[in-house]
């Protein structure tokens, strides 16, 4: 009998599989696997209706009003579907199966907003309000279409989804940057790098056209610009931070510039995909190569030939002691002005080394005749001077958040790049800003472990970080968040020299922003994030678009319990479904490791190390950290000197909170402080008797992280009245050596006391060995361990 039985249930298997697989063609199995929409900028709403739409059934495109932005995008429809069926453009059409384009004056749309049906009715129909929200409905509709059509192939299934969607941005500026001065790139890939911004429902290009690697943009009056200032000789099988000068002879061949003829092409280029171009032509700094064309420019008065590589400290920069600079600056920025149309102008502001100007007797002669207090009114003399002739055409300056220094030009935009404090001031006064702080928006940062990726100009934004962006402040008050415009991505070449390592390192990072600009931070998770993000990867390989694997490190994160006896410890990635797996014995683990299914507590002191797993091997990596228990876990702390906004550390109880930082300063442990000395205060709650301290600090020299000279302990018991003053010196590292995390222990304290002041020096300006010879320096702090 259960022979019989068992044989029935074959049987009946059997059938069911041919019914449900084998009877069916490639279009019916695809209407059963369509249930839902992968949509990148994820929309505001989104309605599933049963069924597809067969892209082959559609007769026409149909015009609503005729006007002549609804056939703008009636061609993009007509071209993208062309590979299908040559679908003719009409005024008018009562039949069904058609694709219905309208501008609605008279609809609640937002500007760049649109509402996308598709087959209700048995049409699809595009409704906006402008050109922009046709264009941004179209990128939709690209997304639930199959991907061949991206090569112009006919697509084996033609069906997609039915649904209806309803969307709008969150932020007005959603932009990507590209600087083409380290590196030149052709007029191909700037179209290129517009139509990767366009896919991501982007509208700014900003274009870093100038800066002291070369001048890249052809002005009609000063063609010596293009002959010289555009060219340096080839260093690029020489490391960028030690790229030998030109020799006695040689010829300046690398490089390049663009035609005026080529940017207005590149201009409409942006503009029919509904993209602003802002030029970038740096002022006062990063201008050494002007000087290759004219040396009277500066302060010095020498010819200085375009550099190859890293040119730091920047001090040969534009004379502001001098008329003849500025009739250049306006006779440079007339010509721009003619060949941009957009309203903004950028005359990038940042990283003014002002040492010149405290020996020129020109711009000492100037802060006094203006009436200034030094040289930072004598950049703000500078930026409000040029502002005024940009304003007098009509346009609107933009500046890096240095231009906030000595004063900012009445309706001049910040880019806050140095953190978001910028930002905050200058939305507090009633500017615009537009945020790129380095800690989520630096795109030629590394995207994973620097050992299993290319190199990278130093740092760590993952993906994850860059979803995890909020461009508004949390410190800033409500009423002033209008004034955070947007955000953008940017891409400094130092360390990209082709086309396909640019796309490596902005994608699919810029894929992350899009969705935090357009959809709004915080309203979507990373986990639905990431699964839509691999079906768009597969639209980039048909595009040919390089993008990166991504972070294949785990997150170990751990959280103090209330009674300080045992810390949970939480493991994540940035790809999330793949397994991880870990040990807490030190080894490293297999793949009969513990699997990770949940949160763990761990009460004693031990190192965490995980991997992600695939085909029951761990890929690319192990991740670890060690949890230490110390007598000032969780305790008070108070700051003498406050860390710097942009390296926080897990927040103010970082210093003791039981997690030592890596060797990678952006790993969200270390808190930083520039040119300033770590000086706190730890309360333990009573007096306890204290043993050995020990002081942890970072060794980066390629970042400008540099260890403190001495480290200064001392003790109290009321929190005012400090003794028993402990020192020890520190040692710097080899010059140049790879990161190191380094212990200052203190053994045999043997003191009874409740407040402990921790003082260590930061040597405030960076040696003369060093690429940054008397620039800023930073130092890093992690744990302060009392036993």
């Amino acid at each position: 009998m259960i022979d019989i039985i068992t044989s029935i249930i074959k049987r009946i298997n059997v059938v069911f599989f041919l019914l449900i697989f084998g009877c069916q063609q490639p279009n019916q199995t695809q209407k059963i696997i369509m249930n839902n929409i992968s949509i990148i900028p994820k929309p505001i709403s989104e309605k599933i209706i049963n069924g597809t739409f067969d892209l082959k059934s559609i007769k026409s495109i149909t015009l609503k009003s005729g006007h002549i932005q609804e056939r703008q995008a009636a061609i993009l429809f007509q071209k993208y579907l062309s590979p299908i069926s040559s679908v003719p453009i009409v005024k008018e059409s009562n039949s069904l199966n058609q694709i219905i384009i309208s501008i609605d004056n008279e609809s609640e749309i937002e500007f760049e907003g649109y509402n996308l049906s598709v087959g209700e009715g048995a049409n699809i129909e595009l409704i906006a309000t402008s050109f922009s929200g046709l264009f941004y409905g179209f990128q939709t509709f690209r997304q639930l279409c199959p991907v061949e059509l991206e090569k112009n192939i006919k697509p084996r299934i033609s069906d997609i989804q039915k649904c209806v969607i309803m969307d709008a941005p969150n932020f007005q500026y959603r932009g990507m940057h590209l600087d083409v001065s380290r590196h030149f790139f052709d007029v191909s890939f700037i179209k290129t790098y517009i139509d990767m911004i366009a896919l991501h429902k982007m509208n700014v290009f900003h274009w870093h056209l100038t800066d002291d690697n070369g001048w890249r943009i052809d002005i009609k009056k000063y063609p010596e610009l293009s002959k010289k200032s555009a060219w340096s000789v080839d260093r690029t099988d020489e490391p960028w931070k030690k790229q030998s000068p030109i020799l006695p002879g040689e010829k300046a061949s690398y490089g390049g510039y663009y035609t005026q003829d080529e940017i207005k092409d590149v201009v409409k280029y942006a503009l029919d995909r509904n993209i602003m171009v802002i030029p970038e032509i740096e002022m006062p700094g990063h201008t050494s190569e002007v000087f290759a064309a004219f040396p009277n420019l500066s302060c010095k008065g020498d010819t200085i030939p375009v550099n190859p590589g890293s040119y730091w400290p920047n001090e040969d920069i534009f004379c502001a002691g001098n008329d003849q600079v500025f009739d250049f600056i306006e006779d440079v920025l007339t010509e721009v002005i003619d060949l941009f149309p957009s309203p903004y102008i950028h005359i990038g502001g940042d990283e003014a080394e002002k040492t010149n100007w405290k020996k020129c007797p020109k711009c000492q002669k100037r802060i006094k005749i203006e009436n200034l207090k030094n040289e930072n009114e004598l950049q703000s003399y500078f930026i409000k001077r040029v502002e005024k002739f940009i304003l007098s055409k009509n346009k609107k300056l933009v500046g890096w958040d240095e231009i906030l220094e000595g004063g900012l030009a009445k309706s001049a935009t910040v880019m806050s790049w140095r953190g978001m404090a910028g930002g905050i001031e200058a939305a507090t006064a009633g500017h615009d800003v537009i945020m790129c702080p380095t800690s989520h928006c630096y795109f030629d940062y590394y995207q994973a472990s620097a050992n299993n990726s290319p190199v990278a100009f130093g740092g760590l934004v993952t993906l994850k970080k860059v979803y995890s962006f909020n461009p508004i402040p949390l410190d800033l008050d409500i009423q002033n968040h209008k004034y955070i415009i947007g955000a953008q991505g940017n891409l400094w070449t130092e360390y990209v020299q082709t086309p396909d390592r640019a796309q490596y390192r902005v994608l699919p990072r810029m894929t992350a922003l899009s969705e935090v600009l357009w959809s709004g931070p915080g309203k979507n998770t990373y986990d639905d994030f990431y699964l839509r993000l691999k079906n768009l990867k597969k639209r980039f390989d048909f595009l040919n678009w390089v993008s990166a694997p991504g972070s294949f490190s785990i997150n170990i994160k751990g959280e103090l319990n209330d009674s300080l006896r045992s810390i949970k410890v939480n493991l994540s990635s940035e790809k999330p479904g793949e397994k991880i797996r870990f040990t807490l014995d030190g080894t490293n683990p297999s793949n009969e490791s513990q699997l990770y299914e949940r949160p763990f507590l761990i009460k004693e002191p031990k190192k965490v190390i995980a991997a992600i797993f695939s085909d029951n091997v761990p890929v690319k990596e192990y991740s670890e950290q060690s949890f230490i228990f110390h007598k000032a876990m969780g305790k008070k702390i108070r700051y003498n000197a406050i860390f710097n906004d942009r390296y926080r550390g897990a927040g103010k109880l970082s210093l003791i909170d039981g997690y030592r930082g890596t060797t990678n300063f952006g790993d969200g442990y270390w808190q930083g402080w520039k040119s300033k000395s770590l000086d706190v205060i730890i309360d333990l709650g009573k007096i306890t008797e204290i043993n050995k301290i020990i002081c942890g600090f970072l060794e980066s020299h390629s970042s400008w992280i540099f260890l403190p000279t001495k480290v200064e302990l001392s003790f109290s018991d009321d929190s005012f009245s400090f003794s028993e003053l402990i020192t020890k010196e520190i040692q710097d590292g080899p010059e140049n050596g790879k990161p190191n995390r380094i212990e200052s222990v203190f053994k045999d304290i043997n003191l009874n006391s409740r407040f402990i002041k921790v003082k260590a020096f930061s040597r405030k300006i960076c040696p003369d060995w060093h690429d940054g010879s008397g620039g800023h320096v930073w130092l890093f702090a992690d744990e302060i361990i009392i036993e």
